[in-house]
């Protein structure tokens, strides 16, 4: 006979997996868009092989998302948390989005020969980066949740400091791509991905609010 306090034992550790799953698969996503980064500054011509590996882990994450909705419905009401996992499984497909969104552009630019000067592809790499660290965190947040509630939680603090400085960095990344002297159609496409990456940032530090309510 399987009690309530076990169904609901066995489904929190169920949720927590599942969302573990999807946070490395975000991870690995976005390491991609690093590669189809440097790919298109070293005009390496190789950035689709990267977008079709994204449309895949992609499908892998939304398979995912499927199962852990099917395990909230079963559940029912039981689980306190119900609610929170939902809106974090959901900003994890936000996050996906994002990513998709990002190497498209940078794919688009490359087929089109579109080439990006110099001291943007620096700053672009910077921005990059910055979100990488930003899912890193993220990661281990998701990882800690299960047994060590309070390292999680300092994770998601590392998360708000990135944010910020994302914040303070892409406003200055914006302007010398518009200052840059490259064509009108780079010029908007750049800053789009700059854009792209920067509201990528605060969808993490939303999923990291989350983890965080959980964590409590």
């Amino acid at each position: 006979m399987v009690f309530p306090i076990e169904s609901e034992d066995r489904t929190m550790r169920n949720l927590l997996m599942l969302c573990q799953d999807n946070a490395r698969l975000i991870v690995e996503a976005f390491r991609k868009i690093l590669a189809i980064t440097d790919a298109l500054v070293k005009k390496e011509g190789i950035a689709a092989s990267y977008t079709d590996d994204i449309q895949s882990i992609m499908k892998e994450s939304s398979d995912i998302k499927a199962t852990l909705i099917k395990e909230l419905h079963e559940i029912g009401g039981v689980l306190v948390s119900r609610e929170d996992f939902f809106r974090l499984i959901s900003s994890f497909g936000d996050i996906m989005d994002h990513i998709n969104s990002i190497g498209q552009r940078l794919y688009e630019m490359e087929k089109r020969g579109w080439e990006i000067p110099e001291g943007i592809a620096e700053q672009l790499t910077e921005v990059a980066d910055l979100a990488f660290d930003s899912l890193l965190k993220l990661r281990e947040a998701m990882m800690s949740l299960g047994f060590n509630s309070e390292k999680s939680i300092g994770f998601t603090k590392e998360i708000d400091e990135i944010e910020r400085k994302v914040d303070m960095v892409h406003v200055k990344v914006e302007m010398d791509i518009i200052d840059s002297g490259a064509g009108v159609a780079t010029i908007i496409m750049l800053k789009d991905t700059v854009n792209q990456i920067e509201e990528l940032v605060d969808t993490v530090r939303d999923s990291s609010d989350l983890i965080r309510i959980i964590a409590l």
